[in-house]
């Protein structure tokens, strides 16, 4: 199995049971529920994380190019908000951040401190 469907499993198991269902960006666009769609987004939006922007794009092979390279992207849109979790190698070590923001531009992110995800994704990158 390869790590983009790894983390798939892993991601739809943690979720279950908070009710949610996330979709992963496979060659079809994943819109959010404020309409920012990616991985169109990193092209055409800036990036926030602690108030300072941030160099992000997609590499779905992890290649270092921005200061975070997303490898996976998934995405649920809930009534009144939405979850895009970004799923990055920075620096050759894995981090994920949330895109919860209202923003269409900047987009604000944070980084994720679920300690069960992080582990997950540390064990597939590694």
């Amino acid at each position: 199995m390869d790590k983009t469907r790894k983390l798939q499993v892993i991601v739809s198991n943690w979720s279950k049971k908070s009710g949610q269902q996330y979709v992963f960006y496979r060659k079809k666009v994943l819109k959010t529920k404020n309409g920012v769609t990616y991985p169109w987004a990193f092209k055409q939006r800036k990036f926030v994380l602690n108030k300072k922007p941030i160099s992000i794009g997609y590499s779905p092979i992890g290649k270092n190019r921005y200061q975070y390279n997303v490898v996976a992207i998934a995405n649920d849109n809930f009534k009144n908000w939405h979850n895009t979790y970004l799923f990055c190698l920075k620096k050759d070590k894995p981090i994920i951040l949330l895109d919860q923001s209202k923003n269409t531009n900047p987009i604000v992110v944070q980084v994720v401190n679920d300690k069960v995800l992080n582990k997950k994704f540390k064990q597939i990158v590694e």
